[in-house]
Order: structure tokens, then C-alpha cells, then sequence
């Protein structure tokens, strides 16, 4: 006699059953540009945009990589995101991207990290993550965490780490 038997976890079960986990709406290659007063404020392209809604809210959901373009007021490109997942909450006007994020901005400056904090309210970005940005000139400047502008031309690391090499010029007083 042979008995074979299978048990599943109850919360496993209401992760596949339960309503509130599947999404209202997805979409897949998907563009959507986001405006304000009729201007172009972000344009947002994503290989599935699944969204969702529950008690405390509705969030978009992106994975299998996206791309964000952040425009300026003239609707001129000021910074671009990208980033395997991402969640944006309506509710709290934020957007968390995670898995291999880079953010470029205008001067050809690139931000890379694991995980970054959008606030769309304040404008600002932030990470707690380690990070490494690689200026135009192609020196590289590492640390623990940041924050920036949301144009990511203004920014501190929070905690540098590594070294700093400075060149040593000749002082005309001393030749």
C-alpha cells in the first residue's frame, strides 16, 4: 500500500485566491505619459504595468524592466530612470524602483543602485542603498545612500566610502 499525501499553507492559498492580489488592469509594452495642467511631466514605458487596488489604496506595478523620463517645464527631458521592478502608490505620490536601477540626468551623469525612492509631492529622490556615480569626466564616486533633486543634478552621498585621489600641481611660488 502506498499513500502519498500534500499539505499547503493556508496563507500560500490566499496568496493565489485572494482578489485583493490580482491586478484591476495590465498592460503589456506599454507607454503612458503623465501631465499636468496639459504639460508632459513624466512618461513612463514598461515591458507589463500591472495595477492594483485594495483597502489602502491603488499602485502600479512594473516588472520586466521600464523606463521613466522626467521632464523639465518646457517638457524638455531632465532626467531618465531605469529599473528592472518598480511600485508607484497613488496615495503617497511615490515611486520605488529596485533591481538594477540607473538614473541619468542632463549632464551625462549616471546613478547606480539597487533600490531608489521617488517622491513626486517633494520632487526629491533618495536612496539608502549603496551607490555609485559616475561623473561626465568618468570619475567614479562611491557611497551609502543619497539624495537628489528629482533632475539629479543636484545630490549628496550620505556616507562616502573609498578613496579620493588628488592631483598634485606644482606651486609656482616654490619653482
Amino acid at each position: 500500500m502506498v499513500a502519498v499525501a500534500c499539505q499547503n499553507d493556508i496563507s500560500d492559498i490566499r496568496a493565489i485566491t485572494d482578489d485583493n492580489n490580482k491586478p484591476i488592469q495590465t498592460s503589456y509594452n506599454a507607454t503612458y505619459t503623465f501631465t499636468e495642467k496639459g504639460k508632459k511631466q513624466y512618461q513612463l514605458t514598461a515591458a507589463q504595468l500591472d495595477q492594483y487596488q485594495n483597502d489602502s489604496g491603488e499602485y502600479i506595478l512594473a516588472t520586466g524592466g521600464y523606463t521613466m523620463v522626467f521632464f523639465d517645464s518646457l517638457e524638455n527631458e531632465e532626467a531618465r530612470l531605469s529599473a528592472q521592478s518598480g511600485r508607484y502608490t497613488e496615495k503617497q505620490k511615490t515611486l520605488i524602483a529596485w533591481d538594477s536601477v540607473v538614473l541619468y540626468n542632463t549632464k551625462g551623469e549616471k546613478l547606480e543602485t539597487s533600490e531608489l525612492i521617488y517622491r513626486q509631492d517633494s520632487a526629491h529622490i533618495s536612496s539608502s542603498k549603496p551607490v555609485t556615480i559616475t561623473t561626465m569626466n568618468g570619475s567614479i564616486i562611491k557611497g551609502r545612500g543619497l539624495v537628489s533633486n528629482e533632475s539629479f543634478t543636484r545630490y549628496k552621498i550620505l556616507e562616502p566610502t573609498g578613496d579620493l585621489v588628488i592631483e598634485d600641481k606644482q606651486d609656482s611660488i616654490h619653482e
